[in-house]
């Protein structure tokens, strides 16, 4: 029986695709891979300006409107139904229309709803937005319309009410659907889309982190702990944000609830009567304030 010699073949190195040029992920775009601070400028810049716009909303028949300035931008704020006040914030790249079946269950319910698009978002004017500015509309609107009952905001727009929450806006409680965990991972996700890892994605998290004008822990659930009693809504098979967030979240708040939903993923969960239902439920369960 013939041994083959196995010492006198060549041998084949074989190498790992590994990040490289910055932290730059293989098939990453050539400025992330040669010129990482370069590409964090810009991606910078891309990440601020949302893609798309959703469709107007269309106000129903007895529908109020207040106009509400939010530094140098006027904002057009929905009001449906009677009774305490509950601001509605909605996602990034989304807009008040997507809270529609929301604020008429809420409104059902006995509840004064008021809905609006951030900046840069639906029909309100603007290029470009981001955390900071989500935090700054919502505290100017509640000041300009308050008394606040609630607060009720979706993905981003829930992690903006459990951080307003958190800095002392003054309602009795919080209702965050899928909300973010942080400004952190939002970033993070948003670099790995676009190919930046290791470098390339810790210096696209510092130029935010200066062009927003918050820090990776000012923006962080997992650094604060509600001032009000929060509901936290999520579905098991919510693919945008996972709901192992909110578990963690919610298991060291004592003054936080989690209702977990299955098979209504992001966006659908805001349509479902269920958790219109309980969320009504949970803001009409406290003292509304004095002057409503």
């Amino acid at each position: 029986m013939h041994t083959p010699d196995f010492s006198l073949q060549k041998s084949t190195t074989v190498r790992s695709l590994q990040p490289r040029d910055g932290g730059a992920a293989p098939g990453a775009h050539w400025l992330v891979r040669h010129w990482p601070r370069l590409a964090a400028l810009v991606l910078a810049e891309l990440f601020v300006a949302p893609r798309q716009r959703v469709e107007p909303f269309e106000p129903p028949p007895g529908a109020g409107l207040e106009v509400v300035y939010a530094g140098k931008r006027h904002l057009r704020v929905h009001l449906l139904g009677q009774g305490p006040l509950v601001l509605l914030l909605h996602d990034w790249q989304s807009g008040c229309s997507q809270l529609a079946r929301f604020a008429q269950g809420l409104a059902s319910a006995g509840l004064r709803v008021a809905l609006f698009d951030m900046p840069a978002h639906g029909q309100a004017p603007g290029l470009t937005s981001d955390l900071n500015e989500f935090l700054d509309t919502t505290a100017q609107v509640a000041t300009q319309l308050g008394p606040i009952h609630g607060l009720l905001g979706h993905g981003l727009g829930g992690l903006t009410a459990l951080l307003c929450a958190a800095r002392g806006l003054d309602a009795a409680g919080v209702v965050a659907i899928a909300p973010e965990p942080s400004f952190e991972l939002t970033v993070r996700r948003f670099a790995r889309a676009h190919g930046a890892r290791g470098q390339a994605e810790e210096l696209l998290m510092r130029r935010l982190e200066q062009r927003v004008g918050l820090t990776r822990r000012d923006a962080s659930l997992s650094e604060i702990t509600p001032a009000l009693p929060a509901l936290i809504v999520h579905d098991v098979l919510d693919r945008r944000v996972a709901i192992r967030h909110s578990r963690q979240l919610t298991s060291g708040w004592r003054s936080a609830r989690l209702m977990e939903t299955c098979g209504l993923g992001h966006r659908r969960i805001l349509d479902a009567p269920p958790v219109i239902h309980f969320s009504a439920n949970f803001l009409r369960g406290f003292p509304a304030p004095r002057s409503c």
